[in-house]
């Protein structure tokens, strides 16, 4: 039969050896868990040649293999439909890749547990990735909107987005309506890339530089308007300084006055 002062001496043994296994095992700052997520929470901006991040690592990649436009598709205007205005309404593909990254437009990620919802501050619809592990419905029961219908899933570190569902009546993927009042006989020149109603877009965002920068690649099928899929591939920063602000834009053509 042990001692009171024996059985001491074990339990203090025990203790000593719990405290010990337990500094071994990962810190909440260090190692992440295993269903830790990336945390791209924030807000992001488009890397300047003025940027403290600017690096020839983060340039981005233009579109490979050149889109190949079918027969028929729009090049001027860039909207599929003829539709035009001052304030058309961005697409998942110029959103995210594009006119978010745009210098002078940051773009906020908020990560839910089901949903990341990304705010551009340039028209500021709210896109939703729905992260619970649903399907994208039926075409029958699909409505067409400026933002299709977005489902998100993990792969490792990287998060692919697979949206349909689009309405093929936003800007251009690569830039503004050719009757913009922003137009320029410069901007006239590059071929505009619209998108169709049948357009599916894929995407896979991807942390890099200890967190603060954030890969964007994305791959568009759209079987209406290019002969094969092609994709790009954009970086942003991360900007703990700045905060998204109200944007709002109206229908205020003035071609006399600014000269087009």
């Amino acid at each position: 039969m042990k001692g009171a002062g024996e059985s001491m001496t074990i339990r203090s043994s025990l203790i000593a050896a719990l405290v010990g296994v337990t500094l071994l095992l990962p810190t909440a700052h260090g190692a992440a868990a295993p269903d830790r997520k990336p945390d791209i929470f924030g807000v992001w901006l488009a890397i300047a040649s003025n940027s403290t991040n600017f690096d020839p690592r983060w340039a981005n990649k233009p579109y490979a293999p050149t889109p190949s436009s079918r027969p028929g598709v729009p090049s001027s205007h860039g909207s599929w439909d003829g539709w035009a205005s001052n304030c058309p309404r961005p697409a998942p593909a110029n959103r995210s890749t594009r006119r978010a990254s745009s210098a002078a437009f940051p773009t906020q990620i908020l990560q839910g547990h089901n949903q990341i919802v990304i705010l551009n501050e340039w028209v500021a619809v709210p896109r939703r990735i729905y992260m619970d592990g649903r399907d994208h419905p039926a075409p029958e029961d699909t409505l067409p909107t400026w933002q299709g219908h977005s489902i998100g899933r993990w792969e490792g570190d990287t998060l692919v987005v697979d949206t349909v569902g689009t309405n093929g009546r936003s800007r251009p993927i690569n830039g503004y309506l050719a009757g913009n009042v922003n137009a320029t006989p410069e901007s006239l020149k590059v071929p505009r890339l619209p998108a169709s109603d049948q357009m599916r877009l894929v995407e896979r965002f991807r942390l890099l530089g200890n967190g603060n920068i954030l890969e964007v690649t994305k791959t568009i099928t759209d079987p209406k308007a290019y002969l094969r899929p092609f994709s790009n591939t954009v970086y942003m920063e991360r900007r703990n300084d700045i905060d998204v602000q109200e944007y709002y834009c109206a229908d205020n053509e003035r071609t006399k006055d600014e000269g087009h």
